[in-house]
C-alpha cells in the first residue's frame, strides 16, 4: 500500500493528540540500579516508569530468567552461559557484583540475585512488561510452549509484550502473545520513508469488520545504517542515518492502532522531539532521570 505523504501528514495531525509518550525502563532502569533485578524494576516503578522492559534467557533447565549479555561473568561473578547452568546454580551469583557508580560497587555483596521471569510476575501483577527474548541458544518451540504456560498461569497475557531481534523467537509465539513486529519490517517501513520518500504498509485493516489490527513498532530515534546502492556495473555502499520524521511517523500511524516505541532517549530534548513525533513509548535508561521531563 502506497501512500501520500501529503494526505499522511494531514491525516496525522488531524487525528493524532500529540500525548506525552509513556515512559519504559529499558532493563529495569540499567543506569540507575543493577539491572534486570527486582530491585532496579521496584525503584523504576517508584520513579513513574509506565513500562520495565526486561532481557530474557533461559536456563539449562529452561527457566527462564532476566539477564542480558551472553556471558555471566559480564555483570555477576560467575561465567559462561545461562544456558550452561542450572537454576541452583545461577540463583547463588551476584546479580550486582560489576554495578558500579562512579567507581563505586554500592550493591556488591548485598543480596541481590538474578531473578525468575515468574518471580518478577508474581512480585509486580499490576505492572506491565515488554520482554526481550536475548537467549542465543534457546529452541523456538520450546520457549514459546514454556512461556505460554507461565504467562497463563500467572494471568499475565495481557500485561506483556515480547519483542527480540530475532524473528524465529517472535515468529513461535502463539497468536494469543502480544508481540512487537519484527525489527526488519520496521527497519525496511523507516527506510522506505525517509529515505525514498514513499510509505509501504502491510494490509493491517480487516476488510469485514473494518478494524485494523494492533500493530507495535520500536526502533532508535536515530540509527547509523550502511545503504547500499545497485549500478549497471556493480554496487556500492555508504554510510548513512535513519532519523525519524514527522512524514515518517505518519506512515507509521496509518493504522489508527499503530504504537510506537522510540530507543535511545537519553535526554530531555530526545524526548521533546519524541513528543513532538507522536511517539507512544520511549525507552529510557534512567527513570530517576526521565521522570522529570514529564
Amino acid at each position: 500500500m502506497k501512500l501520500s505523504f501529503t494526505s499522511l501528514l494531514l491525516l496525522f495531525y488531524l487525528q493524532t493528540p500529540l500525548a506525552a509518550p509513556m515512559i519504559v525502563a529499558h532493563r529495569a532502569g540499567t543506569a540507575d540500579h543493577p539491572e534486570n533485578t527486582l530491585h532496579a524494576i521496584n525503584m523504576a516503578l517508584q520513579n513513574s516508569a509506565n513500562v520495565i522492559w526486561l532481557s530474557l534467557q533461559f536456563t539449562k533447565e529452561g527457566i527462564p530468567v532476566l539477564y542480558r549479555p551472553s556471558d555471566l561473568n559480564t555483570l555477576t561473578d560467575g561465567h559462561g552461559p545461562v544456558s550452561a547452568h542450572h537454576w541452583q546454580e545461577i540463583q547463588q551469583l551476584d546479580a550486582a557484583y560489576h554495578f558500579n557508580i562512579q567507581g563505586q560497587y554500592i550493591y556488591r555483596g548485598l543480596g541481590v540475585k538474578i531473578p525468575t521471569l515468574r518471580q518478577a510476575l508474581i512480585a509486580y501483577p499490576n505492572a506491565e512488561f515488554i520482554l526481550d527474548i536475548k537467549s542465543p541458544d534457546a529452541d523456538p518451540a520450546i520457549m514459546a510452549e514454556i512461556l505460554d504456560e507461565l504467562l497463563t498461569e500467572t494471568n499475565s497475557l495481557d500485561r506483556v509484550r515480547f519483542y527480540s531481534t530475532e524473528k524465529r523467537y517472535l515468529t513461535a509465539l502463539p497468536a494469543t502473545m502480544n508481540k512487537f513486529k519484527p525489527r526488519n519490517l520496521t527497519r525496511k517501513i523507516l527506510a522506505n520513508a525517509i529515505m525514498a520518500n514513499y510509505c509501504e504498509l502491510a494490509t493491517t485493516q480487516d476488510k469485514k469488520s473494518n478494524r485494523y489490527s494492533d500493530e507495535y513498532h520500536a526502533f532508535e530515534l536515530r540509527r547509523d545504517v550502511r545503504v547500499v546502492e545497485k549500478f549497471t556495473l556493480g554496487r556500492g555502499t555508504s554510510k548513512a542515518q535513519l532519523v525519524w520524521s514527522p512524514a515518517a511517523m505518519a506512515c507509521f500511524k496509518h493504522n489508527p492502532n499503530t504504537k510506537v516505541l522510540l530507543i535511545g532517549i537519553s535526554s530531555y530534548q530526545d524526548y521533546q522531539i519524541a513528543q513532538s513525533l507522536g511517539a507512544d513509548y520511549v525507552m529510557v535508561d534512567s527513570p530517576a532521570a526521565a521522570k522529570h521531563w514529564r
